[in-house]
């Protein structure tokens, strides 16, 4: 039966039949069930989709009002015209199928055609280590703000702010995109307007020659393939992940073809090779086990190459017996000395390499703020290549001093 549904007249309504449905005439679609059994009534509200009638529950009359069922009932009818099914998504609500493991895997799984594996790989241990233990199973729309900043708060009190604030980054990255790409049930991001929890200092460490020597030396007692990552990385100043990922076939002559997807610039870079690079290269040919890789993974891990170095850097660390400092530290060292006066200033500084900050960028592969690099219409690859290759010449022999000084 059809008929323009009221307020009042709900409660009149009655029938003798097993079960009678009374239509909207004000909001098509939408159904008030009466039961000539129990005299209950329920609302639903009927679409198509995937080409069938399909009839959604709503509620019922004694805890939803007309007006209630009317806008649930538009809503409805208007996600259906958008291709929805919000009866699926309700049974699959109910099957917990929306949960935020399965939002974070889909998320995750998209982000890593476009990023470092290096990024995909740190995301992929915070998920696991902090997130999943606790929220795997939960529905994606149950996770509140104030358990957000409970669980990251938690991180930072128990000694690592800078984790408790990566962690803050990856659950804000995970909701928005998941709000991006439709994920069910979604409607909101609880991690918007959450403070990190964490004080981090900005990194200005770099080494001065006495350390440099510590370093090199600390290394000493590693095997060839511990030691190699760590002094490629001093002298050639790049990544310590593009160092880990170094391929035999990357090195042509005396240069070393970071490809694009184990750049952090997205883009191919070149790196000129000193002759104690080289021999150190020539060292590791010798116990190599791998046709591929420099420095291959054990057997059964799931990354062909070494990807973490962070216990080898522990203990190289705690051999040099000096202030705090990590692999990425050697780029701003080589940094700081190359931009350095050749000639001492006048204001105690030491002098330095007297190395263009162009130059310097190119060689660490930083789009300079001057703008060279991006407005540079040449080959790209090979910009800068011989001024690159004199900066680390002199970076060579600056190291090279430095450890036998």
């Amino acid at each position: 039966m059809r008929k323009k549904l009221t307020a009042k007249g709900i409660d009149s309504l009655t029938t003798e039949k097993q079960r009678e449905d009374f239509w909207d005439t004000v909001t098509p679609g939408l159904c008030l069930r009466v039961s000539g059994l129990t005299e209950g009534k329920t609302w639903f509200v009927r679409y198509r989709a995937n080409g069938k009638h399909v009839r959604l529950k709503l509620g019922t009359a004694n805890r939803m009002t007309l007006a209630e069922a009317r806008e649930d009932a538009r809503a409805a009818l208007q996600r259906a015209d958008a291709g929805e099914d919000p009866a699926q998504e309700k049974e699959d609500r109910r099957r917990g199928l929306y949960t935020f493991g399965k939002m974070a895997a889909e998320v995750l799984e998209a982000r890593a055609l476009r990023n470092r594996e290096r990024t995909s790989q740190e995301r992929a241990r915070i998920l696991e280590r902090e997130l999943l233990p606790t929220w795997r199973s939960r529905p994606v729309d149950s996770i509140t703000r104030r358990e957000v900043v409970h669980l990251v708060e938690a991180i930072a009190r128990r000694g690592a702010p800078v984790l408790a604030n990566r962690t803050l980054s990856l659950v804000r990255l995970i909701f928005n995109d998941g709000l991006r790409r439709g994920f069910p049930t979604l409607d909101s991001n609880p991690a918007h307007l959450v403070q990190p929890p964490g004080q981090e200092d900005g990194r200005d460490r770099w080494l001065e020659p006495a350390e440099i020597k510590a370093v090199w030396t600390a290394t000493e007692e590693e095997s060839p393939l511990i030691r190699g990552i760590f002094r490629l990385a001093l002298l050639t100043v790049a990544r310590i992940g593009s160092v880990s990922a170094l391929r035999w076939d990357a090195v042509s002559g005396d240069l070393w073809t970071i490809p694009a997807s184990n750049f952090k610039g997205r883009r191919p870079h070149l790196v000129p090779l000193l002759s104690e690079v080289l021999d150190i290269v020539t060292e590791l040919r010798e116990v190599a086990t791998s046709d591929e890789w420099v420095f291959p993974a054990r057997a059964g891990t799931k990354r062909p190459h070494l990807a973490n170095t962070a216990g080898s850097l522990a203990r190289i660390r705690e051999r040099t017996a000096i202030p705090p400092w990590t692999a990425h530290d050697f780029r701003t060292t080589f940094r700081t000395h190359a931009l350095r006066s050749r000639e001492p200033n006048g204001s105690g500084e030491p002098a330095g390499l007297g190395i263009d900050a162009r130059v310097a960028d190119a060689v660490l592969g930083h789009k300079e703020a001057s703008g060279g690099f991006a407005h540079y219409a040449g080959d790209k690859l090979n910009y800068l290549i011989h001024e690159k290759r004199e900066a680390l010449r002199r970076w060579g022999a600056f190291v090279r001093m430095a450890v036998e000084g």
